[in-house]
């Protein structure tokens, strides 16, 4: 496991060059959609896509999952916290990248418990939420829009559990997962966890969801044998470490890297 720490200070100045460096708002990039599920249950999310995609090309994709305080039913909120970092270095990359940002009910959010203890055990079933975020994400690849091998998950505080509940449902899924300042279920490590790129984020002074949250998740990925985990840890660092984190150019070189490797036929031999 490689391990990151950093001193709390010297932010302003790189979210000062992100923001000078972005010609939009997060708000003109990300255009209001809706998704309805096969029970009629409607999803609202917001999407950011090439203006001008290339015939047949298939773009990276990441899903972005907010925090509880961006719950709600405005399809807005959910872009404020996290998300200009982001497209503010997303901008700045040779590749377009497609990004999904849906939001959530604080009543079906994306998981059905928040336990910050080592006893949190994840349910059985993962919730409406997190399915319909995952649905709208599978729609698009399946309209030949993203690239399934570079599909990426990140969210913050209540979206970095639902971060961790997603990969550790579905890890095959998944080019890579960045949880920030979240918690997921130690004693839940399928198989496909331990080759899963990883980049784990926490303030070690946060009061909102405890470092050990992160610590703990951690220390359990990397027993497992996972040797692609980087977990940073900002020092003096409260629990808004997610523009930190985001507007590093080096978290999103390394994420746009990553590419799931595509399991052959088994009566493929070459």
């Amino acid at each position: 496991m490689r391990m990151k720490t950093k001193l709390a200070g010297c932010a302003l100045l790189a979210l000062c060059a992100v923001s000078a460096s972005a010609q939009f708002t997060v708000g003109d990039m990300m255009k209001p959609a809706a998704y309805t599920n096969a029970h009629g249950n409607v999803s609202m999310y917001r999407i950011s896509m090439p203006q001008y995609p290339k015939p047949g090309h298939r773009y990276p994709m990441i899903l972005f999952l907010h925090g509880s305080g961006e719950c709600g039913t405005n399809n807005y909120s959910q872009i404020k916290a996290g998300l200009p970092a982001l497209m503010g270095q997303l901008l700045k990359q040779k590749e377009q990248v497609i990004v999904v940002a849906p939001q959530c009910r604080i009543s079906n959010n994306w998981i059905k418990k928040l336990d910050f203890t080592a006893d949190y055990v994840a349910s059985k079933e993962p919730t409406l939420a997190l399915r319909d975020a995952l649905a709208i994400c599978d729609s698009i690849i399946e309209r030949g829009l993203a690239d399934p091998n570079r599909f990426y998950i990140t969210g913050l505080s209540l979206g970095g559990f639902g971060t961790w509940d997603a990969i550790q449902r579905y890890p095959e899924k998944f080019a890579a997962a960045a949880p920030i300042c979240g918690s997921g279920d130690v004693r839940k490590l399928p198989p496909g966890l331990k080759k899963l790129p990883l980049w784990v984020a926490h303030g070690d002074i946060d009061e909102n969801v405890p470092v050990d949250c992160s610590r703990r998740m951690c220390e359990a990925i990397h027993n497992f044998g996972n040797k692609q985990l980087i977990y940073e840890e900002f020092q003096g660092g409260n629990h808004l470490i997610w523009d930190r984190v985001y507007s590093d150019p080096q978290f999103t070189k390394w994420l746009l890297k990553q590419t799931r490797k595509e399991k052959k036929p088994w009566w493929k031999f070459w």
